[in-house]
C-alpha cells in the first residue's frame, strides 16, 4: 500500500483540479450592464495606478476608463470586444490576467511535474535503502541447525 500512496496522491490532486476546473468553466447567470461593465474593469489594469484595475483604482484615467467600458456595454459589445479595444489601445500591458492560455497552464504542469518527481525520487530511495539479503551458505545453514538443536536439548 506504500508503495502505490505517491500515485494515489497524485490522482487525487489531479481529481480535484478537474473538478475545480468544472466549476470554473461553468457559465454564470446573467448580469446587468452594470455588472457586465464592473467585471470587465476589474480585468482591466489602472493605467496610472501600480497593480489596481480599473474598478478600483480613484484616479481620473481610471474613471474615463470605466466610462468608455460603460458606453461600449451600453452599445452592445461583448466583454471580448470590450477588451480587445483597450488592448489595441494600451497593449496586452493593461490585462490584469494574462491573454495566454500557457501563463495558466504552466504554473500547474510545474506543480505536477514537482510531485511527480518528488514520488519518482521517494520511490527509488526506497529501493535504494533496501539492503539486499544473501541466502545463508550450507556451512552457516548447518551450524544454525546445530545451534538450535543444541538449545533444543
Amino acid at each position: 500500500m506504500k508503495r502505490w500512496l505517491p500515485a494515489i496522491a497524485l490522482g487525487g490532486a489531479l481529481a480535484l483540479l478537474a473538478l475545480g476546473a468544472v466549476f470554473v468553466l461553468q457559465p454564470g447567470p446573467d448580469l446587468t450592464d452594470a455588472e457586465r461593465a464592473d467585471a470587465i474593469g476589474r480585468e482591466l489594469r489602472c493605467p496610472d495606478c501600480q497593480g489596481l484595475s480599473v474598478a478600483d483604482a480613484p484616479t481620473g484615467s481610471a474613471q474615463e476608463i470605466r466610462r468608455q467600458i460603460d458606453e461600449l456595454v451600453a452599445a452592445g459589445a461583448t466583454a471580448d470586444e470590450v477588451r480587445a479595444h483597450f488592448v489595441a489601445r494600451y497593449g496586452d500591458w493593461i490585462l490584469l490576467a494574462p491573454a495566454s492560455p500557457l501563463a495558466w497552464i504552466i504554473p500547474f504542469a510545474v506543480v505536477f511535474a514537482g510531485v511527480g518527481a518528488l514520488a519518482t525520487w521517494l520511490i527509488l530511495r526506497r529501493g535504494r535503502d533496501a539492503v539486499p539479503t544473501e541466502r545463508p551458505s550450507p556451512e552457516a545453514r548447518r551450524r544454525l541447525h546445530e545451534e538450535v538443536e543444541a538449545l533444543d536439548a
